[in-house]
């Protein structure tokens, strides 16, 4: 086993609080020796959480978000930021440079709180099918397991969001 430096693990701040410092660490550990198209794969999931960071605070920012909504959203947040520490300790720990840019999003008309919640739902479902279609195509098996550890969480993110809107969140019973 491979031993890994402190300074490996600077950067994944809340990450380590959310999966455990023993998950954190093997997800280190791995990226270290990681292909670099797994790196590659880690660095688009990084510019994804940085969008719906970005998302949540533009909506934020609208006015429209009632303070009970911003709570949960200010939770969704914590996640995606915990997320993208951890994705850019594992991508400088494997020697690459982390993405900065959030992925562009386009924007919907956002007048309600309702087209807010809407579009939210609209990106944690991608978010989860994303994380869904990647993990298979990493090829190290630690860093599909934290990639599946994300996935439950944005599968949470999805069922809030549609329970909401009065909606179910997987009609068909599955994660498309």
């Amino acid at each position: 086993m491979k031993l890994i430096s402190r300074s490996a693990l600077i950067g994944a701040g809340s990450a380590i609080a959310l999966v455990g410092l023993p998950l954190m660490t093997r997800f280190v550990e791995a990226a270290q020796a990681a292909d670099p198209d797994d790196l590659a794969t880690l660095n688009a999931a990084i510019q994804l959480e940085l969008a719906a960071i970005k998302a949540y605070a533009d909506a934020a920012k609208t006015g429209l978000v009632s303070p009970p909504v911003l709570k949960v959203v200010s939770g969704f947040v914590a996640d995606h930021t915990a997320h993208a520490q951890a994705l850019t300790a594992a991508v400088k720990a494997g020697g690459g440079i982390p993405a900065t840019a959030p992925a562009t999003l386009t924007y919907p008309g956002l007048k309600s709180e309702a087209d807010i919640l809407r579009f939210a739902l609209t990106l944690e479902e991608k978010a989860a099918t994303t994380y869904l279609s990647v993990i298979p195509d990493l090829k190290d098996r630690t860093l599909a397991q934290v990639a599946g550890s994300i996935l439950g969480v944005e599968t949470t993110h999805v069922a809030k969001l549609a329970e909401v809107l009065g909606q179910h969140p997987y009609p068909n019973g599955f994660v498309a």
